[in-house]
Formats: C-alpha cells, structure tokens, sequence
C-alpha cells in the first residue's frame, strides 16, 4: 500500500517540521489563538453546539470491535455531570486488535507512515473548538487555555516526534552493495537493515493534560511503525476519545485497519491500566501522572523489559536574587503560578529570596517588600473579573481541594489563604485563588515535597549560594521540570547554569513579559530532561523515538 498523493500533499509540512526541529527555531504550524478570522467565523459557535450535543449521550464514532460495557463518570470542574458514555475493552480484546493492525501498519515505509500521520492531524483539527470545550469541562482549564493545550499547542507536538521519527528511521541508507578489498581479491555483501518497530504501544494519560501529554508517546509510536492504545484518565475521557474517533474514521477512509489507534477506558474504582501494561502483547508503555503510579508503571516496564517513558511529578523553583524591573518579574511568576492554578507539572512551587532583599540596579529591596508585592500581585488577579477566572479555571480533582485545606494547616506563616473564585455562568464551579505560605529553611520537610495544585512556598535564605545549593539538591532528590532564576549578575548566572544542568533540570533566566516560566514551545524546548526524577524522557529528543525500534541486519554473499 502507498500513499504517494499524501506524501506529495505533506512533504512541505514534515520538511519545515524536521528543520525546525534540528535548528530550534520557533515554528508553529496550527495557529495559537482561538479566532474566527483563522478558524472560521462560526468556529466557536459550532464547536460549543457540538460540545453541547454530545452531553448525556453514549459517546458515538469510535470504530473499535469488541466493547464489553460502558463507563461514564466525567464531572465538568465547572459544576455539572457531562452525562457521557464510553464503550470498554478488556486488555486481552485491546491487545488481539493491536497485534492485528501491527501487521499492516509496521510493513509501511517510514514516508508513508509519516504522511499518514500528518493527515490524521490535519483532519483532526477540524475539531479544535470541540476538543477545547471537552478539554475546559474535564480538567478545568480555562477555554483560551484549553483549546491552545489541547488544540495548536498538542497538535505541533506531535507533529515535532513524527518529524523526530522520520528523521531517526531514515538516517541510514537501509540498502547497500558493500566491498571490502582484501589484497588481491575482494568480498561483496549486498546489506540490508531494517528499522523494527517494537510493537504496540499503551500511552497512559493524565487527568490535567489529556492530549498534551499524550500525543508526544502516540505519535512517536505511530511514525516509528507501533499502532498505539489511547489509554484515557477515567475522568477526561472525551477530549481523547473525540481526537482518537477523528484519527479511527480518517485511518478507515485511507484504507488502513482503524485499530491501528484505540482508545482504553474505565473507571476509578476498576483500573484497566496495570491489565493493559503487563499484557505480553504490548512492547512499549508512556506514562504521565503521580509518581507512586509512575513508579509501578516502570517496575511492570522492567520486569517484562519493555521500553517506557514516563513525566512523573517534581518540584519546580524559582531564585530571585537580582533584577531589573521586579514588578515586571513578579508579575511573570505570578501568572506562572496562577495560570490554571497551578495544575501544571512546570508550575513553580518554591520561591526562595535573600532575606536581606532583592537588588533591583542600585536599590535593595527589602524582602518584606518583595513578598507583600508578590502577594499583591496575586490578589490583583483574584480581583480582576476579567482576567481572574480565566487564568485561575476550575480545579480538576477534589484532591487538590483536601489538598489547599492541608496546606492551611501546615506550622508556616500564611501570606495568603486560597479563596473560592466565581467563574461567571457556572455558579458551583470548584475554582480557588492561590494559596501562599513562608516556610523556614528548616523546613524540608514541608517544601521538599511537590503539592500540586494552586499552592507556593517562599522560602528566605542567607545567601544566593545557599538557594542555589537547595535548588540543586532538590532536583537530584525531587526532581524538576522547570527552574527559573532572576539575577543580573553574570557570575551567579553562569555558577546557576553550570549546577542546575548538572542536577539534570532545564533553567530559564530572567523571563519577564509573555514568555512563563511554565511554557515549554515545540520544536524548540524539550519537554523534561529526562535526567531526574521527575521523569525518564524528554518531549522530544532523538531518544524518545529511537528506544521506540531497532535496527536490524542482513546479508547476502554476491
């Protein structure tokens, strides 16, 4: 089978996208914002009518054989149930479907594969306004947010590990006529080498980043010749499902088996996860979620020797020492930790600042100062109706709510207490302003540990040299997938640069403006390290896709 008009049709955007990818440029391929002058002008409207339509309904579109029953326990943040049904799958059907559309889909050549792949994403864009609208009523995020995460945002991803992919599986000449002179004779092989998939693949999601952080695992699968399980969170279902139905109808439409992408669901209280992992049928596993979750999901991995990737949970920090303008970076860090509060794996937690204050040009600023200010900051969002609500959005797990209350208990000085948060036209929505705390240096046992959720330590040190030397620490022990550092002076810069890679964690320097600390760009920044404890990959370097086959050999004597 070939796909030649669809290789023609997508040359130009793997092109761009490999280029990207190799120079580190900026480059975007679906557009960020959420316009009608982009996207059509009823685009909006037409994705919250088919949003509306699918609540209280079984979910329809799905071209998978063999559902055994349904599930179906979504609770939009906002405050209502959404009423949909999925269909369910044991791991041995999800399996037996996976083992036979391997077959078709690992003998396709890696432009085919390619072009395939950037198809399935074209065609699912169509649905961005509807994938948002899922995506806001699932895991709380606000709808600009929802629909750039799980729309533009998720989508170059992807696209960055096809490209990623492709440029790995065609990096060799996979055929050559080979001599080697040996005096006054010579010997010539013809060689092949093939590039292996693995095989089926499971991509486990997360409850806050449904496709965000699934895509990356799926694709890379996909375009290194492994068909992939979608294996959804109980509670957001439907933003994956709506991506996977697109992905099973334009596979169909090609003329490929649709399980060629599945998707897995269940519920709470009976998981299909661990089933679906320890299933001999399935090679590789993605995972990305808690750390006591993460850590089983590795130990089934090592044990049946499979290849796994794995973004757990660590804790993120912030230095400020030195600045230019403090109110232009406070006002960075704020947003940073209140954009969808704080339900990010890059959101900073722990602030340290000097206790003599922060230099801003010839000016000591005392550290009182600078907390009361942040914390301004902080209640000025609270107070905005406009930008408030939006930027906060609505807590995804009542976890994180016993959470903030534990928090509030905690033997440290409360500068600011969470407060519930109106989010206009949904009167019951569980949404909450952050919750900020000092905690002495003694204390590690407090900040030392990751509190997801809208809740950030300060921490007054004696010394940058002392911050540095705890943030270092705290990446080897806890992991990170973000740190951040504000100071004018170069030395501390370089000494900061030198010790935080060296911890294994990613450092941004000096962000103020539109660029958060939590933002991480496609085909520029990679996502994770991949060299700490917060996770074992990188989204996505050449090692998140080569770990996905093998290359293998053969010889004929001519």
């Amino acid at each position: 089978m070939e796909f030649q008009q669809l290789i023609e049709k997508h040359a130009a955007t793997l092109t761009e996208a490999i280029e990207a990818n190799a120079t580190r440029t900026f480059y975007a391929h679906w557009p960020e914002p959420p316009s009608g002058k982009i996207y059509g002008e009823t685009a909006n409207d037409d994705g919250l009518a088919q949003f509306k339509n699918r609540l209280n309904k079984p979910f329809d579109g799905l071209l998978q054989q063999g559902s055994d029953g349904t599930v179906g326990e979504e609770q939009s943040p906002y405050g209502f149930p959404l009423g949909i049904t999925y269909p369910t799958w044991s791991a041995d059907t999800l399996a037996a479907n996976a083992n036979q559309a391997q077959k078709q889909w690992s003998r396709l050549s890696p432009a085919d594969r390619a072009a395939v792949c950037i198809e399935l994403l074209e065609r699912a864009a169509a649905h961005f306004f509807e994938i948002g609208y899922a995506t806001m009523h699932t895991t709380g995020q606000g709808f600009v947010m929802a629909f750039q995460a799980s729309g533009p945002h998720a989508f170059d991803r992807a696209l960055e590990a096809v490209a990623m992919g492709y440029a790995a599986t065609t990096y060799f000449d996979y055929s050559q006529t080979w001599t080697k002179p040996m005096g006054k004779i010579s010997v010539t092989l013809e060689k092949r080498f093939h590039a292996v998939p693995k095989g089926p693949n499971c991509t486990i999601g997360c409850s806050t980043f449904p496709i965000w952080n699934s895509f990356p695992g799926m694709f890379a699968s996909l375009i290194t010749g492994n068909v992939t399980i979608a294996k959804a969170h109980p509670q957001v279902i439907y933003p994956i499902a709506l991506c996977v139905a697109s992905f099973q109808q334009t596979l169909q439409d090609l003329g490929l088996d649709p399980h060629i992408i599945q998707l897995a669901t269940d519920t709470i209280t009976q998981p299909i996860t661990f089933d679906i992992a320890k299933h001999p049928a399935i090679k590789l596993l993605d995972f990305t979620g808690s750390p006591s979750v993460g850590a089983e999901i590795e130990a089934i991995a090592h044990i049946d020797g499979k290849p796994v990737f794995t973004e757990k949970a660590g804790v993120n920090t912030v230095i400020i020492d030195s600045v230019e303008n403090l109110d232009a970076v406070l006002d960075n860090i704020a947003f940073s930790i209140a954009l969808y509060s704080g339900q990010m794996c890059t959101a900073p937690q722990n602030i340290f600042i000097a206790k003599e204050g922060v230099r801003q040009g010839e000016e000591i600023i005392p550290y009182e100062q600078v907390v009361q200010r942040f914390v301004e900051k902080i209640d000025a969002m609270a107070n905005n109706e406009k930008m408030g609500p939006g930027t906060f959005g609505a807590i995804q797990s009542e976890a994180t709510v016993r959470r903030l209350q534990r928090a509030a208990e905690l033997e440290c000085t409360i500068l600011r207490n969470a407060e519930p948060c109106k989010q206009p036209g949904f009167d019951n929505a569980r949404s909450y302003s952050p919750f900020i705390a000092e905690v002495p240096m003694v204390r590690p046992d407090i900040y030392e540990s990751e509190w997801f959720g809208p809740i950030t330590f300060i921490i007054p040190v004696q010394s940058f040299e002392q911050a540095l030397e705890q943030v270092y620490k705290s990446v080897k022990i806890n992991g990170a997938l973000t740190t951040a550092v504000y100071t004018t002076d170069e030395g501390r810069m370089a000494a900061a640069e030198e010790s935080i890679i060296m911890a294994g964690a990613p450092v941004a320097f000096n962000f103020t403006g539109p660029i958060w600390v939590n933002q991480s760009a496609a085909f520029s920044d990679f996502h994770g390290a991949g060299a700490n404890p917060a996770g074992n990959c990188s989204f996505a370097d050449l090692s998140f896709v080569t770990n996905r086959f093998n290359v293998i050999g053969t010889r004929i004597k001519l």
